[in-house]
């Protein structure tokens, strides 16, 4: 019997059998003019979830329901790029590469961790980070989520700065970003202009992702461009206009199709969904926007 995948997934988010943001890419949903699906945890920083838990190299396996509360704390960190021999060098505009300490970057070359057989690391050269190069610090977060996507603004705005302060900054963990562009329709020409940012400047890169989360509400498919090019002119020095004609021509929707197919293999269907990994090996998936000690007690640390 042929069952269509995303009627099924779409009648479990109504069910709440999954928490995020659906993967659908339609329905009819909030900011506006936007098309979505989105379900999740509660408001006030209470978020209901699904923590899927897996062992071994494919993302499938049994899950267990829980309700968290998500802290923050702030952060700071630099900016860089690694590369696979794990020299720290620099440039003129600022860029560096570390391995081993708490930094923020975009995997060139081969990361330590592409040598890990699992779905959601495939390509992860290119991919933006926070931490270590990725498989060089003890654990690994790989992260699919939607600019778009409240519970990803859940997550960002309560539980990944936690997460950064205690795990990332003292060099236990990696933070991969991966876009997964199916909550509103706006998200996908965010995302767009994510990858032309990063192109240019990592840091920017971040500063555009915090904004698109802290100011998610005032973003719609008529004007996420305008805004993230107002965004970039007054808070970066790069060329706003370019990047937002970059983000239109799609000019590098190939990057973006890469997160997709990774997390499609890995079995994304709702964002925020992180895969866990320490010492090389896959621990678990986690879906939804859990708190801290969700990912402190699957890492182990």
């Amino acid at each position: 019997m042929q069952i269509d995948r995303r009627a099924f997934l779409a009648s479990a988010v109504a069910a709440g059998a999954l928490a995020g943001c659906l993967g659908s890419g339609g329905g009819t949903g909030g900011n506006g003019d936007e098309n979505g699906s989105d379900t999740g945890g509660a408001d006030d920083g209470n978020d209901s979830g699904t923590a899927s838990t897996t062992a071994g190299s494919q993302a499938s396996g049994t899950t267990a329901s829980g309700s968290t509360n998500a802290t923050g704390s702030t952060n700071a960190t630099g900016s860089g790029r690694s590369t696979s021999s794990g020299e720290s060098t620099s440039n003129g505009n600022g860029s560096s590469t570390t391995v081993g300490s708490a930094t923020n970057g975009t995997a060139t070359g081969t990361p330590p961790a592409a040598s890990i057989d699992h779905p959601a690391v495939a390509a992860l050269a290119g991919q933006p980070y926070r931490g270590p190069t990725p498989g060089a610090a003890p654990g690994l977060i790989v992260a699919f989520e939607d600019p778009s996507c409240t519970n990803c603004e859940r997550f960002n705005t309560g539980t990944l700065p936690t997460l950064e302060a205690e795990l990332v900054e003292p060099g236990e963990a990696t933070y991969v970003y991966r876009n997964f562009p199916y909550a509103y329709e706006w998200g996908k020409p965010a995302m767009q202009a994510l990858e032309a940012t990063d192109a240019r400047s990592e840091a920017a890169f971040w500063e555009l992702k915090t904004h698109y989360f802290e100011t998610q509400s005032e973003f719609s498919n008529s004007n996420v461009l305008d805004r993230t090019q107002e965004f970039l002119a007054s808070e970066t020095d790069l060329d706003a206009a370019a990047v937002v004609a970059d983000a239109e021509a799609k000019k590098f929707d190939a990057a973006v199709q890469r997160d997709i197919d990774a997390g499609e293999n890995a079995g994304v269907v709702s964002t925020p969904t992180f895969y866990l990994f320490r010492d090389g090996e896959f621990l678990t998936e986690i879906r939804g926007a859990q708190s801290y000690d969700v990912f402190e007690q699957a890492l182990g640390v």
